[in-house]
């Protein structure tokens, strides 16, 4: 299972986030996804949304911190 993050989340690299487009609306039962927009030079752009798990059931939390040298 590891190679496949290792796939799926390396093609992210190199984007920069761009904007933070806000939350996703969705209905009572679900609170929205917090969603940005990624660029990257010659490359087409991307939409990233935070969520709890692959599945969808319900937003996540995007830490951010300084990077550790």
């Amino acid at each position: 299972m590891d190679d496949y993050y290792d796939k799926y989340y390396k093609q992210l690299e190199g984007f920069k986030i761009s904007k933070f487009l806000g939350i996703t609306e969705e209905d009572d039962m679900v609170e929205g996804f917090p969603r940005f927009l990624l660029t990257k030079p010659g490359f087409e752009s991307v939409v990233i949304e935070v969520s709890q798990d692959p599945e969808g059931n319900g937003p996540g939390f995007l830490f951010i911190g300084d990077v550790e040298q």
